[in-house]
């Protein structure tokens, strides 16, 4: 569920829509997948805004291998306080914001299987509401650098979602909740309250190219529609 989004924008357009100052030397991405590094905006010490590069596939505190981070790349929004690998950056604040232009979802089965990209109808860019950690590695072997990544969060589908799967990214559309998400002041029930299925009029589903399954490093065209 939502192991692909894409975020084609240059940072240069999307860092005034974020307002962080880190202006990112780093191209497009038109398809990202579990495990890639993606600048996510958190919360600094400084209590502002940061563009911050981090994995996709949260790796816990607690860990004792990398490899976890690759089942725990979405988290459930109705379960997340009961869950420790979740519950404990909620608790803590490690709340953050993923820019994205859309996201990807697949019907049919095996070698048919169909991408649909769900993007805005009115081009806006998005957000994904998502939890972030620091890995300092496994026991007796700490990293140089601690290793930051990131989970995304999902809920029930939306009516446009609906026919293609019966889950969805928490999509934030508009800066106030990028804002309530990420404030270290908003309490948990506050955050929770926005951890709610995008407007049915939100998103419009667009089947496109295959191609993205079978390209390591896909380009705009794997975001053209295609007729099914």
């Amino acid at each position: 569920m939502c192991n692909y989004f894409s975020r084609y924008r240059e940072w240069g357009k999307v860092r005034p829509l974020f307002e962080f100052p880190e202006l990112p030397n780093a191209p497009p991405r038109y398809v990202v997948r579990p495990t890639d590094t993606e600048r996510v905006v958190a919360i600094g010490k400084d209590g502002g805004r940061h563009a911050v590069p981090m994995r996709w596939g949260l790796v816990p505190r607690t860990a004792r291998d990398i490899k976890v981070g690759l089942a725990l790349f979405n988290w459930r929004s109705e379960t997340v306080v009961k869950k420790t690998m979740f519950a404990e950056p909620f608790r803590r604040g490690r709340r953050c914001i993923v820019p994205c232009d859309g996201f990807f979802e697949f019907t049919g089965d095996g070698g048919r299987k169909q991408p649909w990209l769900f993007r805005p109808r009115d081009g806006r860019m998005m957000a994904f509401a998502g939890l972030w950690e620091q890995w300092r590695g496994p026991p007796g072997a700490p990293l140089a650098e601690p290793l930051l990544s990131f989970s995304i969060a999902t809920c029930a589908p939306n009516a446009t979602v609906a026919p293609y799967h019966d889950r969805m990214p928490v999509v934030f559309a508009h800066a106030a909740d990028w804002g309530a998400w990420l404030n270290p002041d908003t309490p948990q029930d506050g955050a929770m309250s926005l951890l709610k299925p995008a407007p049915d009029d939100l998103l419009e589903a667009v089947a496109v190219s295959r191609d993205l399954l079978r390209i390591k490093e896909p380009g705009p065209d794997v975001l053209r529609a295609v007729a099914v």
